[in-house]
């Protein structure tokens, strides 16, 4: 809750595209040269939100408050931690000592080639990333805050005022929970794999095929189980104590699936 007002959780659908879509923003300011703090990349991210909601296009799903420095979501900042303990994104000490730029990792890169298809059929949303990117990727920290604290409120009560007259923790952003036009296209092989690949209780993951299916091991921190998924076929899942006894118990779990499925 945020000045009395109750603020919708974000599903786990949500809460992984939004990961992966940071991933993608993080890749697009490197391959632009652009350096990222992590004051900035609050402010970037709000950007996009807020023109994909002004065209109600589905991108991120973050609320974001009037705090000291400009808008700020909690839950975008709980993202980035997560990443970094992920290691799909890395924290770099700024040359000037104040703070650290937000990096992606090559672990980072190598997830986001696993969703090549995602992005490409989401191409509006990544355009809309490269937009803010393309216009405010480059700016420093100054000119962004200047631009931020610039636009009009939004919300109820907050016309004919600038966000920075708004008072502090006032909500100036939250997601539209009504239907967009344009939604993420997103399927349930690739949600599956997003719910693994974006768990930070996942220490490692690894990809195999099996049968001519796509099969996911990975470990959770502090078990000794290997677990494996098979995104494809809902509900399909195993375990073993190595690799070699996940996949063999795979190819029965998918042999038994497919069986009791008439396939």
């Amino acid at each position: 809750m945020i000045n009395g007002r109750q603020i919708m959780r974000r599903t786990t659908r949500e809460e992984v595209i939004d990961r992966l879509f940071l991933l993608k923003l993080l890749q697009l300011l490197q391959e632009s040269g652009a350096k990222t703090g992590l004051t900035k990349l609050q402010k970037l991210v709000f950007l996009a939100e807020r023109n994909a909601i002004s065209k109600k296009i589905e991108c991120f799903h973050y609320t974001y408050v009037r705090a000291k420095h400009g808008p700020y979501s909690v839950a975008l900042e709980r993202d980035r931690t997560m990443l970094v303990v992920q290691g799909y994104v890395e924290l770099a000490p700024q040359p000037t000592g104040l703070g650290e730029f937000v990096q992606l990792s090559s672990s980072g890169e190598e997830t986001l080639r696993m969703f090549d298809s995602f992005f490409e059929r989401n191409n509006i949303q990544v355009r809309m990333l490269e937009d803010v990117v393309g216009e405010f990727g480059n700016k420093s920290l100054r000119e962004l805050l200047d631009h931020v604290y610039g636009l009009p409120g939004r919300l109820r009560g907050q016309k004919g005022k600038k966000i920075s007259e708004l008072q502090m923790r006032t909500p100036i952003l939250v997601p539209y929970r009504t239907r967009f036009e344009k939604e993420i296209e997103v399927t349930d092989e690739e949600l599956a794999t997003l719910r693994v690949v974006m768990d930070p209780e996942t220490e490692e993951f690894w990809v195999r095929d099996v049968k001519g299916r796509k099969v996911i091991l990975y470990k959770v921190r502090g078990d000794r189980w290997i677990t494996v998924v098979v995104p494809s076929l809902p509900g399909c899942m195993t375990q073993g104590l190595s690799k070699e006894e996940a996949l063999r118990n795979a190819e029965e779990a998918i042999e038994l699936y497919l069986e009791v499925a008439g396939r």
